[in-house]
Formats: C-alpha cells, structure tokens, sequence
C-alpha cells in the first residue's frame, strides 16, 4: 500500500516523507485496521493480545471446598477418627491476568474450615462413640507475594477437654501439613491459569549450586536442606498500637534494663548494628543488623530450641501518626515450621510470644496500653 497520491518512484526530502507518515498514522479516536486489533464477534481474545482479567473468586471457592471437605486426617490412630469437615468462609480477592499469552496470577485470600473427630471404643470404626470433639482451621492470609512459603494454619478448639486436646494436637502435627498441601494444590492451579487454565505452572527455577571439593552426594544433600528450609518456613505479621512516643517503645524493646523489667527474666542487649542481644534467660536471641532510634529495628532473631543456625528476620517499624499515639508494624521472615525436637508448634508459639510476653507485658509494665 502506498502512503500518498505520489508515484512510489517520486523523491522526496526527510523532511516531506515524515509528514506522510504522520498523516497516515491513527488519530486518537480513531480506529486503523494496521494498528488496532479488532473484536471478533465470537470474543475470542486472539493470541491473548488484549489485556484480560478473569475472577477467580468464585472458582477458588468452589475448589478449596472440593480439596479440603472431607479430608481424613487420621483414621483409626489411637482410637480417632479425625477429618476436616466443611470450608465454612474464603474471602478475599483472586484473579489471573492474561497479556500476550502470559498468566499473571494475583490473591490475598483468608479461609476458613470446620474440623471435627471422635474416639471410639476398641479403636474399631464400627465401635461406640465414646467422645467427640470439634473446631476450626484458620488461614488468615494466603498471598501472592508470599507464594514461596507455606501459609501460617491456625487450630483451635471449640471447647476444652482431653479429648479436644487429643484431636488439636493431631490437626497441628498431621492436620496442618494436609491442609498446607491442599492450599498448595490451589496456589498451582491458579498459577495454570484457574478456571478453564491450559497447562501447568512454570517449573521452579533452581538456584545455581557453587563448585566445591565436596563428593557430589554431599552437595546434592546441601541442595535438598536449602531447598526445603526454604520451602518450611513461614512469615508473620503483627500491627501494635501503643499510648506513648515511638522513642519509648524503641527503648523498651532495646535497652536491657527495660527489657529486664517487662520480661521479668535476664537480658543482654547491645543497641547497635551488629551488636547481640538475648531474652528471657536466653531463650530468644540473635543480632541487630539495622538500628534506627525511634523509627526502625531490623533484627536476625531465633528461640534456643531451634536448628543451629536457623534464624528469621525480624522488622519492627515505628511511627507516631499523632503525638502520644505509636503504631509499631512487625513482619517475621522465615520461621521454621517445627523446631529441633520435631515439635509443630513454633508458629503459635512465636506469635503468643510477641503478643503476650513482649507487647501486652511493655504496656502493663509501662504504661503504654490504649
């Protein structure tokens, strides 16, 4: 196609061929048939040209209610029979964007499920119910932009008892790594695309390993106990409101004497970047890797009955929106999802920790509470 009335073999300056050109480009408004992909009839988005977002809220719902109700927990071990039994609520947001044939997934979704079990006489599935119990499974904020750690699972109870004891402890040393699988299943399902998506996921990028003198079942080993110490660990998130100047929290979180006096217990503390510091008889430790007084505290933080050498990554935000009024925000990277003695209850331990023996203790102790 030619670009003017000129003879296609007729000179022109720079000049004049590039006020042809601009003639013939697409006005705003406009539509041009070399420039703009057009709507088909049928709506089909040809070669995924057009940026496309799909909802997929509605199909999350449905399929965490197919992975997750029903799912026996454990049947038959010491007398119980244990299974989660409904998804009771999912809300959130979940959506997949699609751009020249790319799957750009998005969700930050919050669910919940029912769990409940019995105990039967002589440990036989056809035997007396002799007990019951029942409660709830919790997953308060599953991400996108937390996809490479497991999601925190919390379980509890609707009463007390041995029995409700007996079937908790199994929901968090049996209950939650199921669950925590299932919800993976989803998180892959969705990276496919969700609803109607055409292909598995991208295959995980491994991280390139260093040449050492090492035998290579030894380096293959020290790959698998990276890869899977990545994979078990988990975050939290922590919003405290105090009545106080941002400088007193600082100071009440890193001055040793004030940590003596809210823990009740021994402390060491060295407030500068590198300097260490330890708690409650040296059951929490670590080192300060950024020191900011009164507005940041970025800590390696770990409990003593963790791996040797497994710590998390602590950071603490302070602000002072209003005089007197400090929020203090607290994100916890890579917790390990048991410690070393196989225990599973490091996440609840580390979050009741932080809420109840450091943050509720400062404001009794200080008289910071709201």
């Amino acid at each position: 196609r030619q670009l003017s009335s000129e003879p296609a073999h007729a000179s022109r300056s720079p000049h004049t061929s590039l006020s042809v050109q601009r003639c013939c480009m697409a006005k705003l408004g406009e539509g041009d048939e070399r420039w703009i992909v057009d709507e088909r009839a049928d709506g089909t988005n040809v070669h995924g040209w057009h940026w496309q977002e799909k909802d997929c809220m509605p199909w999350s719902k449905t399929r965490l209610s197919e992975l997750l109700e029903g799912m026996s927990i454990v049947a038959g071990e010491g007398a119980v029979w244990l299974k989660v039994s409904k998804l009771e609520s999912c809300t959130g947001e979940a959506y997949v964007n699609m751009r020249k044939g790319k799957k750009i997934p998005g969700y930050e979704v919050e669910v919940k499920a029912s769990w409940e079990g019995e105990i039967r006489e002589g440990g036989e599935e056809t035997g007396t119910v002799i007990a019951k119990a029942n409660g709830t499974v919790h997953l308060p904020y599953i991400s996108d932009e937390n996809a490479d750690e497991d999601p925190e699972v919390k379980i509890t109870t609707a009463a007390d008892g041995p029995a409700y004891s007996k079937m908790r402890e199994l929901m968090v040393n049996k209950g939650r790594k199921m669950v925590t699988e299932k919800i993976n299943t989803w998180r892959e399902e969705l990276h496919a695309g969700g609803p109607g998506g055409d292909g598995p996921p991208p295959a995980p990028v491994a991280a390139p390993v260093k040449k050492t003198s090492a035998s290579a079942p030894e380096v293959k080993d020290a790959v698998q106990k990276d890869q899977k110490e990545a994979k078990g660990t988990r975050t939290i998130k922590l919003t405290e409101r105090f009545i106080c100047k941002r400088s007193d929290i600082y100071d009440a979180y890193t001055h040793p004497h004030r940590i003596m006096a809210f823990s009740q217990s021994r402390a060491e503390s060295d407030p500068t970047p590198g300097g260490k510091f330890l708690m409650f008889d040296g059951n929490v430790l670590g080192e300060n890797v950024e020191m900011v007084p009164g507005e940041k505290i970025v800590q390696k933080w770990r409990f003593s009955n963790w791996e040797d050498g497994v710590y998390s990554t602590v950071t603490m935000t302070i602000k002072e929106p209003e005089p007197g009024n400090t929020i203090l925000e607290l994100v916890q990277k890579g917790i390990p999802e048991e410690d070393k003695f196989g225990n599973h209850n490091v996440m609840d331990q580390t979050e009741h920790g932080w809420k109840n023996l450091i943050f509720d203790r400062i404001r009794q102790v200080f008289g910071y509470g709201c």
